[in-house]
C-alpha cells in the first residue's frame, strides 16, 4: 500500500503536473522506501502503516521524493541505470559493464538525506584514536 496518494503527489509537485503513471510510481517508491526501511521497528496498523503522526508525513515526503525522482529520470524500470552513453540519431547506446561505480542511482538523493536526518536510515560514525 503507497504511503502516499496521488493526491498527496498532486499538492508535492504543484506547480508542476503530475505524471499519468502517478498512482504506479507512488507503489513503486512505496515498495523502495520499505526496502531501505527492512529492519527498522515502528509501530504500524492492521494495514502496514506507521501509526505515528510525524513518522506518516515523513514516510509521504519520502515517497513523494522518490516517486519525483524516478519521473525525472525517465527510467521507471531501472533498465537504463547502466547506460553510460546514448545517443538519440542512429540510436546509440553504450552500457557501463557494471552497477558497480557508475550507473544511475535508483534512489533518490533528497530521499536519502530526508530519511537519514530523520534518524530513519542510520549513520554510524567511524571514530579514530
Amino acid at each position: 500500500m503507497p504511503y502516499a496518494t496521488v493526491e498527496d503527489f498532486t499538492d508535492f509537485l504543484d506547480p508542476d503536473p503530475v505524471p499519468p503513471n502517478a498512482a504506479r510510481l507512488l507503489a513503486n517508491a512505496s515498495r523502495k522506501l520499505d526496502q531501505l526501511l527492512i529492519g527498522a521497528i515502528y509501530t504500524t496498523d492492521s494495514d502496514g502503516l506507521p501509526t505515528d503522526p510525524e513518522l506518516v508525513e515523513v514516510f509521504r515526503e519520502a515517497v513523494c521524493l522518490q516517486a519525483q525522482y524516478i519521473a525525472g529520470l525517465g527510467d521507471e524500470t531501472g533498465a537504463n541505470a547502466n547506460v553510460s552513453q546514448l545517443q538519440v540519431g542512429n540510436q546509440r547506446m553504450i552500457r557501463a559493464l557494471s552497477l558497480v561505480g557508475s550507473g544511475t542511482s535508483r534512489v533518490s538523493p533528497e530521499m536519502l538525506t530526508l530519511l537519514q536526518t530523520e534518524g530513519l536510515v542510520p549513520v554510524y560514525p567511524l571514530v579514530w584514536g
